[in-house]
């Protein structure tokens, strides 16, 4: 959180988490003003809420909620804890979280109860019932969708005075949080610095925490997302998109007693992004899921989205699913471990996402200091965060735009069809980002050649690709046949036809499910040659 960051800070969440008590400290600690919408309510009206439900109707008390929440919207600096049910109107939410960061404070239902009969000073009356223990878990049920959207922070057994310091950490550490719209699925996306320990607070899940990882990312970091209740290592020798390593992940779950109240962290790069994804989609019908990339490819593409994918022996990508995460955090302090040829192959999907945007994303590439090295990363830290963040928005208006992929987000496979034909014919011995860089030459290529671009935009690509430490050239050891015959087996053609993602310029693209294999092939020989 910045020093100048006047946004206000809200809280939603079931009666009972701490809503009240908590803002109440925060806003002390950082000498804001703190508003209770309820407490402010029955000001206003001399009524308590009861009273208020009794002789008004709870017609009328939504509706002074959502003139609450406009006004509180247009004001900055405030601590704000709302009514249970206030954010679950989008209305409100939109009112609200325009000009302010919201936290779901989140308990199990046994440590609400608790907490509730210990409150003698509120009357709680959708409590007033034989069973309020029942009643909490059902209400939780009918407001799990509501509150799914927003940040969640778990309070159980923690003081208020833990929770609140764990907050002002949290905020200092995370800079940039972006909201995913997509229905029935919304969550956020959260970028900082130092924020991997906050995973298991941020998961909101009172069931089983299980991590999936490799063994490098293990070493480092295994330790590191806060109390996990079970760790599953995927030996890097067999780290494969496979149905054996799904199906050995599946027994692993199963002897540890994994069920549908669990939560799967994705902690690693984007293949283990698709593996736990994959799981998480399958096992039991699905279970809850949050990414943690560790590697800019992930960070800026495979972490957005919930497309997840297996390979099949003759081609990539071909068994696959769709799991929206439940919250994705991307911690850049593990770019600084990252070996610096992984991190410059990350760059080619931030490099493609610049070419796809009509902003400045590009530009700032082509000015930027490269190629980037983890050692250095001390020294150009702020530039790649703010290209990270940038790059996410990018995919993150697509997948909202179209969550299942039917449409305008095929604009994202720029470059893949002829990066996944590379990496396949060269047996996975060129990085995935590195073909990516090839594949977005030769769409480029391909497009100036059949007269959709013009050669200054080809020019401009290799360039960038040149300057960030990517290839802009296809190895002439990788025959051009075999890669349009491997190319032909895409997932992505339409009946005989290649579908291919071409620029038009920076901010226009097109699919194209028309083109000849023979103009694809001069490409494919001519992208052969040395490049620059």
């Amino acid at each position: 959180m910045q020093e100048n960051d006047t946004k206000n800070i809200i809280f939603t969440g079931f009666m009972g988490t701490g809503k009240t008590t908590v803002g109440k400290l925060l806003a002390e600690k950082l000498d804001r003003d703190f508003i209770d919408t309820d407490e402010l309510i029955e000001e206003r009206q001399g009524l308590s809420i009861p009273e208020i439900f009794d002789k008004l109707g709870e017609s009328s008390f939504r509706q002074m909620e959502a003139d609450i929440a406009r006004e509180l919207g247009q004001k900055e600096g405030l601590v704000i804890s709302t009514g249970g049910r206030l954010m679950l109107d989008p209305a409100n939410v939109a009112a609200l979280s325009a000009n302010g960061r919201v936290f779901c404070l989140v308990a199990t239902p046994q440590e609400i109860l608790s907490r509730i009969e210990g409150d003698t000073e509120h009357h709680r009356p959708l409590l007033d019932v034989p069973n309020p223990g029942e009643q909490i878990v059902e209400l939780l049920q009918e407001r799990k969708k509501g509150y799914q959207r927003f940040l969640k922070m778990t309070t159980d057994e923690k003081h208020p005075a833990d929770i609140t310091t764990d907050l002002l950490d949290f905020m200092q550490k995370s800079q940039t949080h972006f909201a995913v719209e997509i229905p029935s699925y919304p969550h956020e996306y959260i970028v900082g610095n130092g924020i991997l320990p906050f995973t298991r607070q941020l998961a909101g899940t009172d069931g089983m925490l299980v991590v999936i990882t490799d063994t490098v990312v293990e070493e480092i970091y295994g330790q590191s997302c806060g109390a996990v209740d079970h760790l599953i290592t995927i030996p890097e020798s067999r780290q494969k998109k496979t149905l054996a390593t799904v199906q050995a992940v599946y027994d692993q779950l199963v002897d540890i007693g994994f069920d549908r109240s669990g939560t799967i962290v994705a902690l690693g790069g984007s293949v283990i992004g698709d593996i736990a994804g994959f799981v998480a989609a399958t096992y039991m019908r699905g279970v809850h899921l949050v990414q943690c990339p560790t590697s800019l490819l992930a960070m800026a593409d495979t972490s957005i989205g919930g497309k997840n994918s297996l390979d099949l022996a003759q081609g990539k990508n071909l068994i696959g699913s769709f799991k929206q995460p439940s919250l994705v955090i991307a911690d850049v302090a593990t770019l600084m471990t990252l070996p610096a040829e992984e991190l410059i192959s990350g760059m080619a999907e931030v490099i493609k996402h610049g070419l796809l945007a009509d902003t400045d994303l590009l530009e700032k590439v082509e000015s930027g200091s490269w190629p980037i090295k983890a050692e250095s990363l001390h020294s150009s830290f702020s530039e790649l965060q703010a290209l990270v963040a940038q790059s996410i928005q990018v995919k993150i208006s697509y997948v909202q735009k179209d969550p299942f992929d039917e449409g305008i987000r095929k604009q994202l496979n720029m470059g893949h069809t002829f990066a996944h034909a590379i990496e396949k014919v060269s047996n996975n011995t060129i990085r995935h980002g590195e073909a990516v860089a090839m594949g977005i030459a030769a769409a480029t290529d391909l497009s100036a050649r059949m007269g959709y671009c013009d050669h200054d935009l080809k020019n401009r690509i290799d360039l960038v690709l040149e300057k960030v430490g990517l290839p802009n050239r296809i190895p002439a050891a990788l025959s051009p046949g075999s890669i349009l015959d491997t190319m032909r087996k895409d997932k992505k053609r339409l009946a005989q036809s290649l579908r291919l993602v071409l620029p038009i310029k920076v901010g226009q693209v097109f699919v194209a499910d028309d083109i000849d294999n023979s103009d694809i092939r001069q490409t494919l020989e001519a992208m052969s040659s040395p490049g620059r």
